[in-house]
């Protein structure tokens, strides 16, 4: 099921992202009662942030279950000095009633904001369907954004969890558009038919599935819990990177090729997993220069925060986009 992007410079784009939030929410057949609330919390994000930030973006998808909706609201505005203080009904910092992000907070299953001063503003907002009650934060998050000008994304994730493994693919189909989304849809589709296999023996069925498509860039990580690992291997140029505290980012290595054209060297790596880590996957349509350790206290937060954050700050913006997240 496919996100809706909005940019809001003007208050008139507002209404659109008004629209697709009650539109995926009864495609997600949450209800009319959520569908509502999901348009009263963009309306209150999008407003506030043309208040004080003029310019960003709303992403509004389905969220970690199939009984979530998921809206990230994104600015490179002056940001908030204290976000417990704004979350409260009633203040405000603009001279209006200051219902904005106290009504998010009181209206959303669940709600957490990040910001810096000077650094802008990324506020998620999950809505849950009648009767589910959602109080903690998911331990996977994911942005997929198409090339502008392109309807469908030629990235395409998954991921299969069985305790105590899960099991990520990203791939970034050749090109852009249709083509590009169907090969991408294949490696994944891989993944779904066969979870148990290793990634090696993984990388080899996603070559052998992609033959008939335009190929892809593929990664795959399996995350064991347990063992305290993560085996990792790549054909192409997605980026793979473990996150953990007081320890420098750990780059995972993938080899050259393209699955479906040419991998002559298909290779696993295995790399050290420690609890509180953070596994990132992102395809190049987002830049390689970034580090959690630059933005002070983002490691601890949601995954789409993380995730929203880092494809404001360094998506390329001429390219399919995307970023997977997990704890």
């Amino acid at each position: 099921m496919p996100a809706f992007i909005s940019r809001i410079d003007d208050p008139s784009r507002i209404a659109e992202a008004r629209r697709n939030a009650r539109r995926l929410a009864g495609e997600l057949g949450l209800g009319e009662q959520a569908a509502e609330k999901a348009a009263i919390v963009v309306t209150e994000a999008c407003t506030n942030l043309l208040k004080h930030a003029a310019d960003g973006q709303v992403i509004i998808a389905p969220g970690p279950s199939s009984t979530l909706l998921e809206i990230l609201v994104l600015d490179r505005g002056p940001g908030i000095a204290n976000v417990e203080q704004c979350l409260q009904d009633g203040h405000s910092t603009a001279g209006t009633s200051g219902g904005g992000l106290g009504a998010i907070s009181r209206l959303s299953s669940y709600t957490e904001i990040y910001s810096r001063p000077g650094r802008g503003t990324a506020i998620l907002a999950r809505i849950a369907g009648k009767g589910e009650a959602v109080l903690e934060p998911a331990n996977i998050g994911a942005v997929q954004v198409p090339k502008p000008g392109e309807d469908v994304c030629g990235d395409q994730w998954g991921v299969t969890e069985g305790k105590p493994r899960r099991t990520f693919l990203l791939a970034d189909g050749l090109g852009h558009g249709p083509d590009a989304a169907r090969a991408a849809r294949a490696a994944v589709d891989t993944l779904y038919k066969h979870p148990d296999l290793s990634v090696t023996a993984l990388l080899e069925a996603v070559h052998d599935a992609l033959r008939s498509t335009r190929g892809a860039a593929v990664a795959i990580a399996e995350l064991d819990a347990d063992r305290g690992t993560v085996a990792f291997g790549g054909l192409g140029n997605i980026s793979g990177t473990i996150f953990a505290e007081a320890a420098p980012p750990r780059r995972m290595v993938s080899t050259n090729g393209t699955a479906g054209v040419e991998a002559r060297h298909i290779r696993e790596f295995t790399y050290p997993w420690s609890e509180g880590a953070t596994l990132v996957l992102h395809s190049d349509g987002i830049s390689t220069h970034w580090s959690l350790s630059d933005y002070p206290g983002l490691a601890q937060h949601d995954p789409a925060i993380i995730t929203g954050v880092v494809y404001r700050d360094f998506a390329r913006g001429n390219d399919d986009a995307t970023i997977v997240v997990a704890r």
